[in-house]
């Protein structure tokens, strides 16, 4: 009889012990630590570039509306003016014709309730979706640009006139200006020309991202309530008298937040210039300098590296 081995033959182990699975699922874990902001990063990216696509396409039907009427599209001149916004009379070059033809008899009331064109919405902040206020009115991410004597001075905005004709006798330095046709058809106000942007049309600025408070994107507010379709107000022109600033530090400046150009961008907003082009500026930009960009004619010279 053959002799009896000592040796145990055992079953194959199958699967993961405890501590294996632990281990595994922790260095999961820090592989999508890891990648998680990258991705972050790369989607920002994709929006902001987007932002910018949202502003040439802008700034073209801006050009076209020049070569048209021989003058950029009117500011309007009072909020929740019946006339309407710079955006309002940018729509026919933008294929929006459908909007357009609803503005009768020089009333914009009626597109208040009507979706904007998604290029009036950033991706990075509320999208093309329905982004409507408390009353049913469509809002905007996007405002023209009129400057301030100097940083800070208040108010070059209103000229202390809000809602009345006063202001007709002030003049307005941005490439889009207060005024426009009342429902008559009778101009009121000023008028911009090409001819007019002394300091060059790669120095001056047209459209910029507004600042937003984030908790408010889908309710509106009160700088942010009456929608694209709004006449002259900060719905549609802010004020480049205040510095840009970042929608995070909305509720951490003092005031005047409604009239200050931002984003809610990493580290700047996009903005267009005369000439069509779209830049990058960051937040940091000098107050000096930003409130320059929005002047067409003050003689300054704007640094390259701005």
């Amino acid at each position: 009889m053959m002799p009896t081995s000592n040796v145990r033959v055992g079953k194959k182990r199958l699967g993961f012990t405890l501590v294996e699975l632990l281990v595994v699922i922790a260095i999961i874990g820090v592989l999508v630590s890891l990648l998680l902001p990258a991705v972050q990063a790369a989607r920002e990216a994709a929006r902001r570039m987007q932002c910018s696509n949202n502003l040439k396409q802008q700034g073209l039907a801006i050009q076209n509306h020049h070569d048209v009427f021989k003058h950029f599209p009117p500011g309007g001149y009072n909020p929740w003016g019946a006339v309407g916004s710079w955006a309002t009379h940018i729509l026919p070059y933008m294929e929006q014709n459908t909007l357009a033809v609803q503005n009768t008899n020089n009333n914009v009331d009626i597109l208040r309730y009507r979706g904007g064109p998604t290029v009036f919405f950033c991706p990075s902040r509320r999208g093309s979706q329905a982004n409507i206020s408390q009353g049913g009115r469509y809002l905007m991410d996007y405002a023209a640009a009129t400057p301030a004597t100097s940083p800070n001075s208040w108010d070059q905005f209103w000229f202390g006139d809000t809602w009345g004709m006063a202001w007709e006798k002030s003049r307005y330095y941005g490439v889009i200006v207060r005024g426009g046709p009342d429902q008559t058809g009778i101009w009121r106000g000023n008028k911009s020309k090409i001819a007019n942007i002394i300091d060059g049309t790669s120095n001056t600025m047209v459209i910029g991202e507004k600042q937003l408070s984030p908790v408010r994107y889908k309710t509106g507010d009160w700088h942010d309530d009456a929608g694209w379709a709004d006449g002259w107000d900060p719905d549609v022109i802010r004020y480049t008298g205040f510095a840009p600033n970042s929608d995070r530090q909305y509720d951490n400046q003092g005031g005047w937040e409604g009239y200050r150009f931002g984003s809610t961008h990493t580290s700047g907003m996009n903005i267009l210039l005369a000439d069509g082009s779209v830049r990058f500026l960051g937040f940091t930009v000098d107050p000096t300098i930003f409130n320059q960009l929005g002047h067409r004619e003050d003689g300054s010279t704007i640094p390259d590296d701005y």
